[in-house]
């Protein structure tokens, strides 16, 4: 064996920063934050049972779709005004238009569980093509009557939620999930979509007019899987306008024009900020 040069030390084995064994491995800067990380990746774990939603708890396998148009240029002056961004603006109007739902129906509730998809990129990988999200799942305030206040609420929870370490180490639990046996795989993530009331999308598309087959696209919707919830709303950006797709399961939500019209009325009540 070669002896080392004087002032060399051993290198030091390349450790994926992604994988299992790089997130074991990988020393935390201190004592709390080892405990932050451990006591988030238990939030996240966390099951939960049943929805806080007293109306939204049936599930079947029968799915309504419906759709809406909306400004973005309108949205993000509504969202401007608040000092928030889009997808504070279109969340808090999701909250109002859930509101009303269940105000109508004699079953005001404070506060809804949502999961939403969280962009964890940051610092250089932020200019990255491609994508990088995980789900987040937490509580949304629906008691907020003033939109500007909800909205900026509803920033404070995300940012929150974007702060979570748990969400950095989503491989590396998915991975030790993933050598459990089946049956307890499958119990805990059960455990963990049992009890989401709604689930919020909000992707951004091209801004500019494309074509198939020679033909001008108008409008594209997104519809995303109920995944476990009641209500998936999935708002789609293409060439300065929103497209709004809306799936209920039928068990949940067996009047589903009457949601569409308070989820009109939600929408209105933020784009008025503008």
């Amino acid at each position: 064996m070669k002896p080392l040069a004087p002032g060399k030390t051993t290198p030091k084995p390349m450790i994926p920063g992604n994988s299992l064994a790089g997130a074991a491995l990988k020393p935390f800067d201190s004592a709390a934050e080892l405990s932050r990380a451990t006591a988030s990746v238990v939030r996240m774990l966390r099951p939960v049972r049943e929805p806080l939603s007293p109306l939204l708890r049936g599930r079947s396998i029968s799915v309504h779709f419906d759709t809406m148009h909306l400004s973005l240029d309108e949205l993000k002056g509504a969202a401007k005004r608040a000092k928030a961004t889009v997808n504070d603006a279109f969340v808090a109007a999701l909250c109002g238009a859930l509101q009303r739902y269940h105000s109508h129906h004699g079953a005001p509730v404070d506060a809804l569980r949502m999961t939403m998809p969280v962009d964890i990129r940051d610092g250089e990988d932020a200019n990255r093509a491609g994508n990088q999200f995980t789900p987040a799942r937490f509580a949304v305030p629906l008691s907020i009557e003033n939109p500007v206040e909800r909205m900026q609420a509803i920033g404070q929870l995300v940012q929150r939620e974007r702060a979570e370490p748990a969400l950095r180490l989503t491989e590396p639990v998915a991975s030790v999930l993933n050598r459990l046996p089946s049956g307890v795989t499958k119990e805990l993530f059960g455990s963990m979509l049992k009890g989401i009331d709604f689930v919020s999308t909000n992707v951004r598309g091209p801004k500019f007019g494309v074509y198939a087959a020679g033909a001008r696209m108008e409008s594209i919707f997104g519809f995303g899987p109920l995944s476990g919830s009641a209500i998936n709303v999935a708002l789609f950006s293409y060439a300065g306008q929103l497209s709004v797709g809306l799936s209920s399961d039928r068990a949940a939500v067996p009047d589903p024009d009457f949601l569409l019209e308070c989820m009109e009325k939600g929408f209105s009540e933020v784009l008025t900020v503008a």
